[in-house]
């Protein structure tokens, strides 16, 4: 019984069907990390899932080992960063002072709590909007996002290959709704956001019918995916794009993703330093001295969107597909693939990336030291560095053996 509890809770964590006063969190209550407690373990079934469905259905190769691995070494690179940055910034911690110091009106969520749940979750879901929009429409933005863009598999682990400093580049977007709601609330239902998008990086799923009048799904999200990428910005409610004209149809399954100049790298330092390096390049093109120029390139448009709004826009059909929207498309050639790795050199990365991911659970613990959190990000990094040249190149160098070196001494 406790594990169908448990099942049917991970369920409502990853689509968003957690009951409402379950979600009525007031100042001063603990809020529930559901990434942790259900999160994780979900991840693992739902990729099983796709992983069996792929085997027994599809003669498409869905899962390709470097790849994977890259998608994972990019989320746990992002966890690791964020385990510091929250130390010593805590964005979070900023939307109890707002609702604390400058409420204009705390509503009462445990007295409204289907109000407050519908409330929230479409307002936390018009600020990731926004937050994303800018995302690709900035460079400093992009410098972060395009990790998250540079698979060029459709499959759910590119839900978690995730740039390492975006999450300080969105938390400001939802930061005015603690003027009006607690600041738990909002914490939790940020949380669900990001969970629900998971499953909708998928190509197993097609068209849903009225569905996709309302939600983000699969085939919205495809799209978004597929170069130059720059619509269909929306987390839950697909509504955003449509009233602010940013939607585009998919109307051909293709298999074509990733970014449109590819990173040909699995290797999560160079994925996050790729674009700061073209945007210090193009800052050469700006007047004023060094920092002044790369301000300036870093706050360059990447993408264009006139400011429009049309509500009318939310009862236009969708373009027909012009094949079934069910039907796997045929797998593209030309992906990178980085090292023909062996058996043995696929144990030997999955030993890396549990180092990697050891350092981040000694992170994570309470009340761990500053120096000691120091050294477990960086010897988590160090990690995540060996395994993306192991990826990459499938030979032992003089570079990846001082990786490996560096963070065993300080992981042992």
């Amino acid at each position: 019984l406790k594990a169908g509890s448990w099942l049917v809770d991970g369920f409502g964590c990853m689509f968003y069907l957690l009951p409402p006063n379950q979600l009525a969190l007031e100042k001063g209550e603990a809020v529930p990390n559901y990434l942790a407690t259900h999160g994780i373990a979900m991840f693992v079934v739902l990729i099983s899932t796709e992983l069996a469905i792929g085997y027994a259905c599809s003669k498409k190769c869905v899962y390709r080992f470097n790849d994977f691995i890259g998608s994972l070494s990019s989320g746990t690179c992002q966890q690791l960063v964020g385990t510091l940055t929250s130390r010593l910034l805590n964005p979070k911690g900023s939307f109890t002072v707002v609702q604390s110091k400058y409420s204009l009106m705390t509503l009462n969520v445990k007295a409204r709590p289907i109000q407050s749940w519908l409330l929230l979750m479409m307002g936390v879901d018009l600020a990731y909007y926004w937050a994303h929009r800018c995302l690709h429409v900035f460079h400093l933005g992009w410098a972060a996002h395009s990790v998250h863009h540079s698979g060029e598999d459709y499959n759910l682990p590119t839900a978690l290959r995730q740039g390492a400093l975006q999450p300080l580049m969105t938390w400001i977007f939802s930061l005015p709704l603690a003027l009006f709601f607690p600041a738990e609330s909002i914490l939790v239902h940020l949380q669900l956001n990001t969970l629900y998008q998971f499953w909708i990086h998928t190509e197993f799923c097609g068209r849903l019918g009225w569905l996709e009048f309302l939600f983000n799904t699969p085939f919205h999200h495809r799209v978004h995916h597929r170069p130059p990428g720059n619509c269909n910005y929306a987390g839950v409610l697909i509504v955003w794009d449509r009233l602010f004209k940013t939607y585009s149809t998919e109307t051909e399954r293709l298999d074509h993703y990733g970014l449109a100049q590819p990173v040909r790298s699995f290797n999560v330092w160079e994925l996050n330093l790729q674009h700061w390096r073209k945007i210090a390049g193009s800052s050469r093109g700006f007047q004023g001295v060094g920092l002044w120029r790369l301000i300036r390139a870093s706050l360059g448009h990447r993408a264009h969107h006139p400011m429009r709004f049309s509500p009318q826009a939310l009862l236009d059909p969708f373009d027909p597909m012009k094949n079934g929207s069910w039907a796997l498309p045929k797998e593209a050639t030309g992906k990178y693939q980085g090292a023909d790795l062996t058996l043995l050199g696929k144990t030997a990365a999955l030993t890396v990336f549990l180092g990697s991911f050891l350092c981040l659970q000694r992170a994570e613990r309470k009340n761990v030291e500053l120096m000691q959190l120091c050294c477990n990000v960086g010897a988590g990094l160090l990690w995540l560095g060996a395994l993306g040249d192991m990826l990459d190149q499938g030979t032992c160098n003089r570079s990846l053996m001082l990786k490996m070196f560096t963070a065993a001494s300080v992981t042992l």
